[in-house]
């Protein structure tokens, strides 16, 4: 017993200078590594932006290589510690069922970012809505993820196969877009003077693209109101303004008029 324990300790004071070396170079590769890295990403983001590259397809393959560069420390820490090279892939391939199914959504969403940078549904600025009811301005597509930025300043991180194989409405693709919106007034409301009203503010209204025919008209005959529909064509980036100022100046040119605008309630009536 005396005997084992002797040449256990001799074995592991042989191989120290070694372990700990290794082990230096490990602690050295991975309080440098984050900075040459940083390094790397940063100067190939400078060569690409000097040629006019997509945004997109900087940010993505950028995501790309910087998981390639940490795909190799990882390597290298393991050639480092002495396990082989082809001893850890043929653990790897042994479990490669078990992997494949592990890594089926990775890869989805890699194939996903592949297909969006293909075929550009969407570019870097844009706003789009999801099927899924997500929306938000492009910000950035990396290797498995696209980030976008909603308007009161959120971040929403969306899988790439999400947004690769579902409908995409993208908003701002157009450089125009139509204003539709509606306006109530009460059955005693003269229809005339309601599109007489619709149709000055839109024609005073400087956002409004006056060579686009305008659209007024009653659409519906509600129980208790008159339902009329406004449509306008404006530049895609005053649509909420002209929204807003729509509502506003509706409001105020109504009550004017003496124009009612009805609202919910209820007659009780005694006997």
């Amino acid at each position: 017993m005396h005997e084992i324990i002797t040449e256990f300790f001799n074995k592991t004071i042989a191989v120290l200078p070694t372990i700990i070396v290794r082990g230096i170079i490990v602690i050295i590769l991975f309080s440098l590594w984050p900075k040459l890295v940083s390094v790397i990403i940063t100067s190939y983001k400078k060569a690409l932006r000097k040629r006019n590259v997509d945004p997109l397809l900087e940010s993505f393959t950028s995501s790309m290589l910087k998981t390639l560069m940490y795909v190799t420390l990882f390597f290298l820490i393991i050639g480092i510690a002495g396990v082989k090279a082809t001893s850890l892939l043929t653990v790897l391939g042994t479990a490669g069922l078990a992997v494949g199914l592990a890594l089926q959504g990775s890869l989805s969403n890699l194939a996903g970012g592949l297909l969006i940078l293909f075929f550009k549904p969407f570019t870097k600025g844009e706003y789009i809505v999801a099927s899924s009811g997500v929306e938000g301005t492009v910000d950035k597509i990396q290797i498995l993820y696209t980030i976008l930025t909603t308007t009161d300043n959120r971040v929403i991180i969306v899988p790439n196969s999400q947004l690769a194989n579902n409908a995409i409405t993208n908003v701002s693709r157009n450089p125009i877009r139509r204003l539709d919106m509606v306006f109530s007034v009460s059955y005693d409301t003269p229809t005339e003077k309601v599109k007489e009203i619709l149709n000055r503010i839109a024609n005073a209204h400087p956002s409004v693209l006056k060579d686009k025919p305008f659209n007024i008209r009653m659409s519906v005959q509600n129980a208790s109101s008159l339902d009329f529909i406004c449509r306008v064509w404006v530049n895609k980036e005053d649509y909420w303004t002209t929204k807003f100022d729509f509502n506003e100046i509706v409001k105020a040119e109504f009550d004017a008029n003496n124009i009612e605008i009805p609202y919910q309630k209820i007659d009780i009536y005694r006997k």
